[in-house]
């Protein structure tokens, strides 16, 4: 008899893209996230999202769209492990285009939130899949082991010749313990929380 249950992996034949189509960043302290129970095959992804009580749009609860290079955006992962205890770490990579005080005051944010709570995002893939990394609030309960995302590694440049980029490659990752849960509602539903 085996020490544990395994699943197997049958996906649905079929043609799937590569890269990311769209992103969000939120403050995960504003919003709950809804999941069914898990049963044996494994956790179910979140079905829905809504603020918490408390936050509203005016008091800045959003979801704010980020504006990436087009074909310029990446989620990777990395799983590893020491005897029993397992990592994954997250990272998200995208490109802003126009080094400005636009991309000095947004990075300001970002780094204040990694500092006091880590930043929550959402990332569409071009496959059309919705994935959720930082979140804290999960069928109105705080979740166990929140993942804490933070901008960390991130680089910018003027470029030398007129056509080069000039921007910054923005990095935000963070360890967990697990893979990121996918999102199974409708797009718009983010989209409403702009």
């Amino acid at each position: 008899m085996l020490c544990t249950t395994l699943r197997p992996y049958n996906r649905t034949c079929g043609p799937t893209s590569g890269g990311l189509a769209r992103l969000w960043i939120f403050d995960a302290d504003d919003f709950n996230f809804t999941q069914a129970a898990a049963d044996p095959s494994g956790a179910k992804p979140y079905s829905a999202v809504a603020l918490r009580p408390g936050a509203t749009a005016m008091g800045g609860a959003r979801m704010f769209p980020i504006k990436f290079e087009k074909d310029e955006a990446e989620y990777t992962f990395k799983q590893s492990r020491k005897g029993c205890s397992v990592k994954y770490e997250h990272q998200l990579e995208f490109k802003l285009a126009d080094l400005s005080q636009l991309i000095t005051n947004w990075n300001a944010a970002i780094d204040t939130a990694g500092c006091c709570c880590g930043v929550g995002i959402i990332a569409q893939f071009n496959s059309g899949k919705i994935f959720v990394a930082g979140e804290k609030w999960v069928n109105s309960a705080a979740i166990d082991i929140p993942l804490e995302m933070k901008q960390d590694g991130s680089s910018g440049t003027s470029g030398k010749l007129k056509d080069d980029f000039n921007g910054e490659t923005v990095i935000i990752k963070g360890d967990h313990v697990r893979k990121l849960y996918e999102y199974s509602d409708k797009v718009q539903s983010i989209i409403d929380l702009q």
